[in-house]
């Protein structure tokens, strides 16, 4: 028999006691979390030989603790069960770099750096200066080879959140990655500076749809809103600086629930067999 006790508790950490609280929301069933072994190191390394860059400490000691995560819930409103919320990071071989690299559709069409020049083309002819242009790329993600981009989490489909290595030229030190969101615009948004913060406001937002775009111009669709009034109200009172279309702005101190721990992203042994 497997030894299950252990990995309870460490998933019971991991999710700040996230999936008590759904069980006790009304409304929410089904509440599923895909439980995985951790990621081997020979397999870390291999990545990272891979592709020439080192993951960010607390994104190791995440995949080196469960390779990847995935819990979802779903919702009971109006007489239909929604399935509604979904929380995801990608497991180490889901990690792809989404620019950079040729595929073998890059020669019957366009590819992502054909956007990238494009809109770079376009916003410097809408420019009355070209430096001011120049100094915003710079601190924003490109499709170009230096760049790399890779998938945290495809949002079904709806945007991609990504680990964005950014490319500072000369630097001697290359800054460490930050994780941004690609709507289906190509459009970045800037989420937060590493990815335990990231995984805190994944965990604030219990995975309800679209969340990331609460700090977007767009963001949340009327339905998003509503399932947002229904499930987690306290959510829309904390309201997202939309002057520079950022959620790193809230004070995530002074968030309700779910403080993390960055710590809880330590090495777990795998589970062994009695």
């Amino acid at each position: 028999m497997v030894d299950i006790t252990c990995q309870d508790a460490f998933y019971e950490n991991l999710t700040l006691g996230l999936i008590k609280l759904l069980t006790q929301t009304p409304g929410v069933q089904d509440v599923r979390l895909d439980k995985r072994t951790p990621c081997e190191r020979l397999l870390l390394s291999s990545w990272e030989q891979r592709h020439c860059c080192a993951l960010p400490d607390d994104l190791r000691q995440f995949y080196l603790s469960t390779d990847g995560y995935q819990l979802t819930w779903n919702y009971q409103h109006a007489g239909q069960v929604i399935p509604l919320g979904n929380m995801r990071v990608n497991a180490i071989t889901e990690l792809r770099r989404l620019a950079g690299v040729k595929s073998l559709g890059d020669a019957d069409g366009p590819t992502l750096l054909d956007v990238e020049i494009c809109s770079t083309a376009g916003a410097a002819s809408a420019s009355a200066t070209g430096a001011v242009v120049a100094a915003s790329a710079a601190e924003r993600p490109n499709f170009g080879v230096k760049c790399k981009i890779f998938e945290l989490d495809p949002c079904q489909g709806m945007a991609k959140v990504c680990l964005v290595y950014l490319d500072k030229g000369l630097e001697p030190r290359r800054p460490e990655p930050r994780i941004w969101l690609l709507d289906r615009c190509f459009e970045w948004h800037f989420l937060a500076p590493d990815f335990t913060t990231y995984f805190r406001m994944m965990l604030v937002h219990q995975g309800l749809p679209l969340w990331q775009f609460r700090g977007t111009p767009m963001g949340l669709t009327p339905w998003a809103e509503q399932m947002f009034t229904l499930v987690a109200p306290h959510l829309l009172l904390v309201q997202p600086d939309t002057s520079v279309h950022t959620l790193h702005s809230i004070e995530w101190s002074e968030a309700p629930y779910n403080h993390l721990d960055p710590t809880i992203f330590k090495t777990r042994s795998k589970v062994k067999k009695k």
